[in-house]
């Protein structure tokens, strides 16, 4: 079935709300909705991460629209949020719809908020940082009316793993193309808006070329096709001979490095050299490689004052080996704190993204998991390893996914 095919035949019924000052647009929307929920149990024992009912929300501004979620990605930032620090590679199964992924004592402190800054006593936290679906309601402000029926992507601080998620339409909420399908759509903020704002971030600090670790990530793929297209200078850092594979099929002539290998420093900073890159991009955050990567940037001539190393995560949990002096030539990088800064670079960005979801922004999936499917302990070990190259998406529509 085309969904929007049967959107615009359904007949659109006008509602009052219980704010007499507003009129909203609205298709059937049931009472309740499916949705997968994080909680800490009061006993701080565990993360229950489980698929329930709960109430479906209903617009209270002009300007909100409700989505009909169809897809939605498992990011790394999505397990942070549902799992936190506790240990989810022992998780248990321990109801049907829930697992339960211990807490160590020691990390029980961290555990309390989440990384959108609310404190996990206050009930159910709903994951999911972004996502795609057709507007199914609209309040009264016809920009947002004129969405009904349309495919949106969405973009948030969680709510996207629910069968329906209230948007108000604005930075947070995206018109995709004809022809573009919820899949398609799913991964349109995350790993786009991060790679375009490298590339801004490395503009704005004067920067002409850059040093990107984990490259053959999906976001390192997206950014070497930006970079490619945008005529950027881009060195690859990996750590497997097939991550090359991966890096060479978008670019045959990319300059990647290993870092596995012993003359790994030397080699970067010749790369660098070659092509004057001095700012890098680390996803790693703990261990010797942004060290590593500083030695190589002053071995290659290329030391700069301020900022010569943004992590933007924390791939290894170990303690970073940057010395106090290092340290001050590194800054953590966050998508929604370059958002608040460049709202109009953040629009613009937005509509680049649109443009070029089929090609410059494609993401491909591994499998596609249903929402009761999302809690069992056999796909946590799938989808929970978040492997180079791989990415799960979740069908808050689809009762049964693909075979993992």
């Amino acid at each position: 079935i085309d969904v929007s095919v049967l959107y615009s035949n359904l007949a659109v019924l006008v509602i009052l709300s219980t704010t007499p000052t507003h009129l909203f647009a609205a298709m059937s929307v049931p009472e309740t909705m499916e949705v997968l929920a994080s909680s800490l149990r009061k006993d701080g024992s565990c993360i229950d991460f489980s698929c329930k009912r709960a109430k479906t929300p209903t617009i209270t501004h002009p300007s909100e629209v409700i989505v009909r979620m169809e897809a939605t990605p498992i990011n790394p930032s999505d397990l942070g949020v549902i799992f936190g620090q506790s240990s989810y590679n022992k998780a248990e199964q321990s109801a049907p719809n829930t697992l339960s992924s211990p807490i160590d004592p020691k990390r029980l402190e961290f555990m309390r908020t989440t990384p959108y800054g609310t404190p996990r006593d206050q009930g159910d936290v709903i994951p999911g940082n972004e996502g795609s679906g057709y507007v199914v309601a609209a309040g009264s402000d016809p920009k947002a009316q004129a969405l009904v029926g349309k495919l949106v992507a969405v973009f948030g601080n969680g709510g996207c793993y629910s069968t329906y998620r209230k948007v108000k339409i604005g930075n947070a909420l995206q018109v995709m193309p004809d022809g573009v399908t919820p899949a398609q759509a799913a991964s349109s903020f995350v790993n786009p808006m991060t790679a375009l704002g490298f590339v801004a971030q490395m503009r704005t600090d004067g920067h002409s070329a850059l040093v990107h670790t984990a490259a053959a990530s999906q976001l390192g793929q997206m950014l070497t096709r930006i970079c490619l297209k945008d005529g950027i200078p881009l060195v690859h850092v990996v750590r497997k001979a097939e991550q090359e594979e991966i890096l060479r099929a978008i670019d045959p002539k990319a300059i990647i490095i290993n870092q596995t290998s012993p003359t790994f420093i030397k080699d970067l900073a010749a790369a660098m050299k070659s092509v004057n890159a001095t700012l890098c991009f680390d996803a790693t955050g703990g261990g010797p490689l942004s060290a590593q990567v500083l030695d190589a940037f002053d071995m290659a001539g290329l030391t700069k004052p301020g900022i010569q190393v943004y992590n933007y995560g924390i791939l290894d949990t170990s303690r970073s080996t940057m010395t106090k002096e290092q340290r001050k030539r590194t800054f953590f990088w966050l998508l929604p704190n370059w958002q608040a800064k460049n709202k109009e670079g953040w629009q613009q960005h937005m509509r680049r993204v649109a443009n070029e979801i089929l090609t410059t922004f494609a993401t491909s999936y591994t499998a596609e998991v249903g929402m009761s499917e999302a809690v069992t302990v056999k796909a946590l070990e799938v989808y929970g390893k978040q492997e180079t190259g791989k990415k799960y998406l979740l069908n808050p529509s689809k009762s049964v996914g693909s075979k993992l």
